[in-house]
């Protein structure tokens, strides 16, 4: 059933990109906008939790693959009731449930009180998953899941995976453990090695350390690794594919460096059969069929339902909070996610 609606609700807003990312955060203004109305093939979504990804962060600073007019809502995911729809079956059959949903690609995102998003862009949520974890599920738990899809396609027995103290890295971490698949973990700082062997992970280099490639290079012929899961980018990453086997493969997903890939050997994509391949979660989505997508929920609900994959929460906030704690969350994102409650 529809529910009441108001005509204004709360929202942070964005008036202008910033490079600096601090200074970005603390643009950001809590506003009062007149609530949106869904159109053709969309839902109005009640929001009851967003969150912060580092996607969302480059977005602020204006150095993500998306850009949108100014000013604009940030976010993009997060969980709420559809409150609203457009007349067609598919979205009438969403009103009145809880949804995990990614945000409109052009328009105002999910840090507000109500959102308007398409309606293949809505995942109705297992009623056992906790909202914290249904407002973070679409981005890093999807993008895992379809990952891994990948490295066991390429039948990888071992792969190489940097920034692997984050939240996405720790989803691939419960995966590849029940699928006995090795990896060899990147990080950047020494203390997230013992953080990660206490996690049980058995092979964990810091790429800060002056013998970094040589141990990295014993352990790739060791264990065979032939994907590398990239979210950094840079010169290193074309450093680690040149030390990798033939027919290795490179799997592009961020660049938190905010630099190219560089240092590529010509010689190993001509002649060993390397390749470098980019990952796009909305990509990703748009060439699956609503079959596939739904497949792949049950799965993955299934996992979370059972803890087997899990997103760690930090601390939930409130709109009035949201500049100082993501300026915290910048300090130490592996200390888990930042959940905005409106």
């Amino acid at each position: 059933m529809k529910q009441d609606i108001p005509e204004k609700m709360r929202a942070i807003i964005l008036h202008n990109y910033n490079t600096n990312i601090v200074n970005a955060i603390k643009s950001l203004d809590l506003v009062e906008l007149p609530v949106p109305k869904p159109n053709k093939g969309q839902v109005l979504i009640k929001v009851e939790a967003t969150t912060c990804n580092p996607s969302d962060l480059s977005f602020i600073q204006g150095s993500y693959g998306i850009k949108k007019e100014l000013p604009i809502v940030p976010g993009f995911e997060g969980t709420g009731i559809v409150v609203d729809a457009d007349k067609d079956a598919h979205a009438q059959l969403l009103l009145g449930k809880r949804v995990s949903f990614n945000s409109h690609p052009q328009l105002n995102g999910s840090w507000a009180e109500y959102c308007v998003t398409n309606t293949n862009a809505c995942i109705p949520v297992h009623s056992a998953i906790t909202i914290e974890q249904a407002a973070c599920m679409l981005v890093n738990p999807y993008t895992a899941f379809a990952l891994f899809d990948i490295i066991k396609e390429r039948k990888s027995k071992a792969f190489i995976m940097n920034a692997s103290s984050g939240q996405l890295a720790g989803m691939l971490q419960n995966l590849a453990k029940k699928e006995n698949i090795k990896i060899i973990n990147i990080v950047r700082k020494n203390n997230q090695i013992e953080l990660l062997k206490s996690k049980g992970e058995e092979y964990v280099l810091s790429s800060s350390e002056a013998d970094f490639l040589i141990i990295l290079k014993e352990l790739i012929q060791k264990l065979g690794a032939t994907t590398f899961i990239d979210a950094v980018s840079g010169e290193v990453s074309g450093k680690i594919l040149e030390l990798m086997p033939p027919s290795s493969q490179l799997i592009l997903y961020g660049a938190l460096t905010g630099e190219n890939l560089n240092y590529i050997s010509a010689k190993d994509l001509i002649f060993s059969g390397k390749s470098i391949v980019g990952f796009n979660l909305i990509k990703w989505f748009e060439n699956k069929t609503m079959s596939e997508i739904s497949e792949v929920t049950s799965k993955l609900q299934e996992k979370m339902v059972k803890g087997e994959i899990k997103t760690e929460i930090y601390k939930k906030v409130h709109f009035e909070e949201v500049n100082t704690s993501l300026v915290r969350y910048i300090i130490n994102m592996s200390a888990g996610k930042i959940i905005i409650e409106p």
